[in-house]
């Protein structure tokens, strides 16, 4: 299972509503995820935490799951977007970006005792 992740935070230009951003980020990392290797991808809305609250404006962030290597993938999104296959906004450019790309430094980790898939593997009778 892939478990090197893409992170692409990002903020909405200003006049654009965010209704508009979310529909249009929706249908672009689907068109992302089509290009080879990638495994998935997961839009959220984040904020800052303070406390226990949050704080500060919200902004996105796009969570890609892929396979190495990242060039794979980098290369061919760049030649649909040049074919036109994928197109962008006249807006696309006025958006701020931050991108990181994130390959894991040792196994994932569990609480003890924790199984995957939720089942206990014994009989409930």
């Amino acid at each position: 299972m892939a478990n090197n992740l893409y992170l692409v935070f990002s903020e909405w230009p200003d006049g654009l509503d965010r209704s508009e951003f979310h529909a249009w980020y929706a249908e672009h990392a689907q068109e992302n995820i089509e290009s080879p290797d990638f495994v998935s991808a997961q839009r959220y809305s984040v904020r800052n935490v303070a406390g226990a609250g949050e704080v500060g404006y919200e902004r996105h962030l796009a969570v890609y799951e892929y396979e190495p290597p990242m060039s794979k993938w980098r290369t061919d999104l760049s030649a649909r977007l040049e074919s036109g296959e994928v197109e962008l906004p006249d807006w696309f450019g006025r958006i701020g970006f931050t991108s990181w790309n994130c390959t894991p430094t040792g196994p994932k980790l569990r609480p003890h005792g924790a199984t995957d898939g939720g089942s206990n593997g014994g009989d409930d009778s």
